[in-house]
């Protein structure tokens, strides 16, 4: 996937999420669990970057089954 943006930005929870289709709190447990590496600020708040995103985004969509034809009768 190409990206006009830094791979290296770091986004919240919140954006990967976004970016991912998924809550927040499933990308905290994703982190928490080793599937997306993060970073911790002084404060504790978690970050990722956004090429590790990209990363598990491409690889979500690769794994994903494919999608059932739509049956119109």
């Amino acid at each position: 996937m190409s990206s006009n943006r830094d791979p290296e930005e770091l986004l919240t929870p919140t954006e990967a999420g976004h970016v991912l289709g998924l809550s927040p709190d499933t990308v905290r447990v994703l982190c928490d669990k080793g599937r997306l590496p993060a970073l911790r600020t002084m404060s504790g708040r978690r970050l990722v970057r956004r090429c590790d995103v990209e990363r598990l985004a491409e690889e979500r969509r690769r794994n994903a089954p494919p999608a059932r034809p739509v049956n119109r009768t």
